[in-house]
């Protein structure tokens, strides 16, 4: 962490200095961070929300899927597909505000389910998967770039993968809510006088 002085120290010619940071205090800075990045992915006016299930592996249960969006979409109601565009659980309609497609890489589907999709959600996240999902999908996680740092096991790249579409939609896996406020100085007003009491 940069002083803050330290462009005026390189204004007279002296070495900017750092200050130490704790690991506590870091990891607070990080999960800050991260609800700061998960409040600008969230996409405005939703209502109905699809997913489209890997048929590789499921990290996530569909009531656990269902409970964390609802955290970050109160008012949505949640559908469910498989891979081959199967309902799983109550149909979805023909249109939908969020769809998050967790398709991977060599999962069988039509040639053009991928389009198909695409127009019939306002928004749409995914992997980068297939032949068309890169160029016609909103936010795509793109497990194939030099940085991703995806694992190798089978089920944990599933595991990451779709928690990172999960964040590009802006939905916490971990529930993090808003700090309640300090209310120290006023709870000893709520407390009974104890000299009544004696």
């Amino acid at each position: 962490m940069k002083n803050p002085d330290s462009r005026d120290a390189q204004n007279f010619g002296m070495a900017p200095y750092e200050l130490p940071i704790d690991s506590e205090s870091e990891q607070f800075l990080g999960l800050l961070a991260s609800q700061e990045r998960l409040k600008a992915n969230r996409v405005p006016g939703v209502r109905t929300v699809l997913f489209i299930l890997s048929s590789r592996a499921m990290p996530y249960d569909m009531e656990s899927l269902r409970q964390k969006t609802l955290l970050a979409y109160p008012d949505a109601a949640v559908f469910f597909r498989t891979t081959q565009g199967m309902a799983a659980g109550m149909p979805s309609p023909a249109k939908v505000d969020l769809l998050l497609d967790f398709t991977g890489p060599r999962q069988r589907q039509s040639w053009f389910y991928a389009r198909r999709l695409r127009g019939m959600a306002r928004v749409t996240i995914g992997r980068n998967a297939g032949i068309f999902r890169k160029s016609i999908y909103d936010r795509i996680f793109d497990e194939k770039a030099p940085g991703a740092r995806v694992p190798e096991e089978m089920f944990e790249r599933e595991r990451f993968v779709q928690r990172a579409i999960l964040e590009l939609a802006g939905i916490a896996l971990a529930q993090m809510g808003d700090a309640s406020p300090d209310l120290g100085a006023s709870i000893a007003l709520d407390l009974p006088n104890l000299k009544k009491m004696v």
